[in-house]
């Protein structure tokens, strides 16, 4: 199969997945990005040329054009493709967004010979070079085309491909927010109570992480509907109602509190054994607050 890759978007993601894709024995024939200052940055990264500004006409010379900009740019990239006719009927286009399906693509489905998602469930923080690791879930789909390149590249890069359909793409993303920028935000809540009870500053961070990975191991070692622990899963109603107390000062991280609560009653309520009535009187107090 071809191994030209042309990427468009010189983000977090097109840079990371550039570069493994480069390690890998890909072809990268080049970056782009709008900032011209960021495609050149990015081009430093993975070794090679970097364009700014315009699309340029070296796209429609390579087999996989990889779009990894934001969501709402993807349709604009099509269009100045099709505007300037940067494409060729011998290419596959794949863009990584978790959210979107291959509609975004639509315009250029009889000038193409195929077109794919291709979406890592990894977290890539802003403005880094992330390494990818063997073992990484890509979310893929498309057409028969697109789709043999798409597994293609995950293959190549030692991933998992799992099948999403089109409409329910929506739900995987939110699930995707969920498990993780989500437990970055649970994780920041977690810090402000703590500095708020006085611990050093030093030590919040390595608690949290210490905390945070045993509650992650649990849940590997005994899977997510039976690593529930705390005092929601114990019934200690009166440790939860000190809680809410002690957070009232503190509204946002009080209704934070109360919302993950009200959610993890629900969780302890499917437990085995778990007494209804401990159930009913927890979803009370929480009302109350």
């Amino acid at each position: 199969m071809g191994r030209k890759v042309f990427i468009v978007g010189s983000g977090a993601v097109g840079t990371s997945l550039g570069k493994a894709l480069k390690n890998a024995g890909r072809e990268i024939t080049g970056i782009y990005d709008i900032n011209s200052i960021a495609a050149k940055n990015a081009s430093e990264i993975l070794g090679v040329q970097g364009y700014g500004g315009a699309l340029p006409d070296i796209i429609k010379n390579v087999d996989t054009v990889l779009v990894t900009v934001p969501d709402h740019i993807i349709s604009q990239i099509v269009s100045l493709a099709l505007a300037e006719e940067l494409f060729s009927s011998s290419q596959i286009w794949i863009h990584c967004s978790g959210h979107l399906t291959t509609s975004v693509f639509e315009p250029l489905k009889d000038k193409i010979k195929g077109m794919a998602t291709m979406h890592p469930a990894f977290v890539f923080p802003p403005k880094k070079c992330t390494h990818i690791p063997e073992g990484v879930f890509f979310a893929v789909g498309g057409d028969k085309e697109g789709l043999q390149k798409a597994l293609d590249h995950v293959n190549l890069l030692k991933g998992i491909f799992m099948s999403v359909d089109p409409e329910k793409r929506p739900l995987y993303h939110a699930a995707m927010v969920m498990g993780s920028n989500y437990l970055v935000t649970l994780l920041s809540a977690a810090r402000d109570t703590l500095i708020e009870a006085g611990i050093s500053e030093k030590q919040i961070e390595p608690l949290l992480y210490s905390l945070s990975t045993s509650a992650i191991d649990r849940t590997k070692k005994l899977g997510i509907s039976h690593s529930l622990s705390g005092p929601v899963r114990r019934g200690d109603v009166s440790v939860v109602k000190d809680h809410l107390e002690a957070l009232k000062p503190f509204k946002k991280l009080q209704e934070l509190y109360i919302e993950m609560g009200r959610a993890t009653v629900d969780i302890a309520e499917e437990q085995d054994g778990y007494c209804k009535d401990t159930a009913l009187t927890l979803k009370e107090l929480l009302k109350k607050y």
